[in-house]
C-alpha cells in the first residue's frame, strides 16, 4: 500500500520560502507492520527510512499528513529529480506539469 506523506517543516531554505502550507512530501510504502519512507535529500540521493506502522501516528502528531494513493505506483527508483515533488510524482506516475509544490500535489491527490 502506498501513502504520500506531507510535512509542515523542511530544512531546505527554498522550500521554506516558496511552499505555503506543506514544505515537503515523501512516498511511504506500507508492507504489513513495516513502513518505508523514501526521503528525498538531494538530486540522486534518496534515503530509505524504516519505521513501524505505529510510528505513523507519532509523525501525524508532529505535523505530517498522509494521503492514501489508490492507483498503481511505478517502481521506486533513483531517477533524476530536482525536488521532492518531482520524485513523488515519478513514483506515482503523475505527469501533470502544473503540480510543482507539495500543497498542489496534496490538493491533486485529495481530489482523486
Amino acid at each position: 500500500m502506498l501513502y504520500i506523506g506531507f510535512s509542515n517543516y523542511s530544512h531546505k531554505t527554498i522550500s521554506r520560502l516558496f511552499c505555503k502550507q506543506y514544505k515537503h512530501c515523501a512516498p511511504v510504502l506500507v508492507n504489513g507492520d513495516t513502513v518505508l519512507i523514501y526521503q528525498f535529500v538531494r538530486i540522486n540521493k534518496i534515503s530509505k527510512i524504516r519505521i513501524r506502522k505505529k510510528d505513523l501516528k507519532t509523525l501525524e502528531m508532529h505535523g505530517w499528513k498522509f494521503v492514501k494513493y489508490h492507483k498503481n505506483s511505478k517502481q521506486i527508483s533513483h531517477k533524476i529529480c530536482f525536488t521532492c515533488v518531482q520524485f513523488t510524482k515519478a513514483v506515482c506516475g503523475i505527469k501533470n506539469i502544473n503540480i510543482q509544490t507539495p500543497l498542489a500535489l496534496f490538493k491533486y491527490l485529495k481530489d482523486k
